[in-house]
């Protein structure tokens, strides 16, 4: 009897390993021409009607993605962004967030200096904005949450945060989802004019990465979870 039973607990041991081990994971590459990436600095301030949101978007950036379909807990990526690469306010950063409008030629590049200085993103010092994604829990088909880490001027911060999914031909997924930071976290002092017109503390990262997958495994990745 106790030998049936070592072998019952042995079968069902190895049934949860089984079903708590990671789905087969493969590298996926981005395809740049259908995703989109942007970010919204919104406005604050008693008068803020009177001033303007901001669209950026990155000229320069690149994901590494390890995932299976379903997303299970052993997906992992990484994104990282050029700073200096960011354009703020182009006509295609504002059409792509929904803005009408904007701030004149003379005055984005006026903003867009100010962004790239020390007291703000200091492009010189810190030439990479960089995205770990990691610990993923499947919350429904279409639907998961991720854990990660944003590292930008220097400063790290951990998050959660919902993620879409989107499948198509080919096996192709849109990760979808809006990554909600603020300035402050990193030693930014929001933008203002006269204390009445100025700029949010809060900022969104928007993005729908699509990627297609490949045939090959993904690298052992180089820690467990976001760090």
């Amino acid at each position: 009897m106790s030998f049936m039973i070592a072998m019952l607990e042995g079968t069902l041991m190895s049934m949860a390993a089984l079903q708590s081990a990671p789905q087969d994971l493969h590298t996926y590459v981005v395809d740049h021409e259908a995703s989109q990436l942007y970010v919204v600095v919104h406005r604050a301030g008693l008068l803020s009607f009177l001033g303007h949101e901001h669209a950026i978007v990155p000229r320069e950036w690149d994901a590494d993605l390890c995932l299976g379909d379903p997303l299970s807990a052993g997906a992992h990526a990484s994104l990282v962004m050029e700073t200096a690469s960011l354009v703020i306010d182009s006509d295609g950063a504002r059409t792509l967030a929904g803005m009408d409008g904007g701030p004149s030629e003379e005055d984005r590049e006026t903003i867009r200096s100010r962004m790239m200085d020390s007291t703000n993103l200091d492009a010189t010092n810190f030439p990479e904005i960089r995205l770990e994604l990691r610990a993923v829990e499947p919350t429904g088909v279409d639907h998961a949450s991720v854990e990660g880490t944003i590292v930008l001027r220097g400063v790290t911060q951990r998050f959660d945060l919902p993620v879409d999914v989107e499948r198509m031909d080919g096996g192709r997924l849109i990760l979808i989802g809006v990554l909600r930071i603020h300035q402050r976290d990193f030693g930014i002092e929001p933008e203002s004019r006269l204390g009445v017109v100025k700029v949010s503390n809060d900022v969104d990262l928007h993005f729908a990465v699509s990627a297609l997958p490949t045939d090959r495994p993904c690298p052992t990745p180089t820690n467990a979870g976001p760090g």
